[in-house]
């Protein structure tokens, strides 16, 4: 019996020890596939270049159908838009300078100024021509064949007042007083003479084009105006236009076949 019960008690231990513990598996986590980069635009080929529509620039030149005008008919321009524009200023002078006291320009002043305003903004909005371009049948034209803005009329015709502006300025700078010169009259007078000495200085450089500084700044040129057959003869602008035949006629427009 004692070997039975031996036998019994290591039988006993044996179901009394703790199962053995399985040791983990370590799982393999995979590396996240690496995002592709996305392909850099291919150059265009050759014949996807040939189908790009390319916008030519326009030359800003005179167009072919329009004519320089000549010079005599540049000259009677300045003359009658001069005449027309500060005419009026004569007899303002001369009252204040010989008529004494009693004389009042009042009236002069206010018929001069409404001049000069019906020839230098009135006349290029509404025609976009001034009286002296009627007279020498001439008028102004883009690169595109239109007219130019009114307001190129309006600088242009201006230069005798710059002139006048900026010598008064200059004069009354008091250059060689023994107070000193005023500076501020001086520098806004030489500023002001800068202007028509600037449109002098691009004339004579662009004498083939004939433009001066606001022709440039415009793209504008002057041209012979050609008065169809069928244009009325009365009212104010066709007496305008009647004129400007009598000056062609006695030949003071210059003659159509000579080079200036």
């Amino acid at each position: 019996m004692g070997l039975l019960e031996k036998a019994g008690k290591m039988q006993n231990d044996e179901v009394a020890k703790p199962a053995k513990k399985s040791k983990p598996k370590t799982v393999v986590v995979s590396k996240p596939a690496k995002k592709a980069k996305p392909r850099r635009a291919t150059k265009k080929s050759s014949d996807d270049l040939d189908n790009i529509e390319v916008t030519p620039k326009v030359a800003k030149t005179l167009p072919d159908e329009y004519v320089i005008s000549k010079r005599p008919a540049r000259f009677a321009r300045s003359l009658v838009d001069f005449i027309v524009t500060f005419g009026w200023a004569v007899p303002v002078v001369g009252l204040l300078g010989f008529g004494g006291s009693n004389s009042d320009p009042t009236f002069f002043i206010f018929g001069g100024a409404f001049l000069s305003i019906f020839n230098l903004v009135a006349m290029p909005f509404m025609t976009n021509r001034t009286v002296g371009n009627y007279a020498s049948l001439t008028q102004y034209v883009t690169y595109k064949g239109k007219p130019p803005v009114f307001i190129h009329q309006t600088l242009k015709a201006m230069t005798m007042l710059y002139i006048a502006l900026g010598l008064f300025l200059v004069l009354s700078a008091g250059l060689g007083t023994s107070s000193g010169a005023n500076t501020t009259n001086l520098g806004i007078g030489l500023a002001i003479l800068a202007i028509p000495l600037s449109d002098w200085i691009i004339a004579k450089v662009r004498h083939e084009t004939k433009q001066g500084l606001w022709d440039s700044i415009f793209f504008a040129y002057m041209v012979s105006h050609t008065r169809p057959d069928d244009a009325e003869t009365t009212g104010f602008f066709g007496k305008l236009e009647s004129s400007g035949d009598w000056l062609k006629d006695k030949g003071w427009l210059g003659d159509e076949k000579s080079e200036d």
